[in-house]
């Protein structure tokens, strides 16, 4: 027995496609939960807490091979809680959206919720021949709206993991991998 309280699980050559697997499923399940529910927001919010936990998490774990073996396993698991941190401002740009507020009736634009992919979800949607308002725009819309939020924790963590790679000192590294190896 190696003394450790929790040992790392083993990881396999499909493990890096987990996280986004299970943001994919996040996505479906709030799309069909906003359909299915729309106009009830008592029901709604707890499963949309729920969604966006789960990309926050998942987002950040997406990229975590990037920094994998360059530092301490624990110091991953800091890395990947800031990264979640740092999706904060993305979480209130989808929940508060003055734009939309501003705008009135006009469109609704996938842009104004998601900062940094809404433009290129907002020219998908707009070259795709469904009506505003159809269940299957309102479903695409909030599948995209949500799978945007995803791609946004993902470019933070990624950008965190790589930083933090390029900064670990050598004897930062080594000490992680004494780390692993005792």
């Amino acid at each position: 027995m190696s003394g450790k309280i929790v040992a790392p699980l083993p990881r396999s050559r499909f493990s890096s496609t987990i996280p986004p697997l299970v943001a994919v499923a996040a996505c479906i399940v709030w799309a069909d939960i906003t359909v299915c529910i729309s106009g009830t927001p008592q029901q709604v919010l707890p499963v949309f807490v729920l969604v966006m936990v789960t990309l926050a998490v998942t987002g950040a774990a997406t990229p975590l091979p990037l920094i994998s073996g360059t530092v301490p396993v624990r110091r991953e698991r800091q890395a990947m809680l800031v990264a979640v941190a740092a999706t904060v401002p993305f979480v209130a740009a989808l929940v508060i959206n003055p734009a939309q507020w501003e705008r009135g009736d006009a469109l609704p634009l996938i842009a104004d919720r998601v900062p940094v992919f809404g433009w290129l979800f907002d020219g998908i949607m707009g070259a795709l021949p469904f009506a505003v308002d159809t269940p299957v725009y309102n479903l695409l819309f909030s599948a995209f709206e949500v799978f945007g939020f995803y791609l946004e924790c993902v470019l933070v963590a990624t950008i965190l993991y790589a930083v933090l790679r390029l900064t670990a000192a050598p004897g930062f590294r080594e000490e992680g991998h004494a780390e692993e190896e005792g």
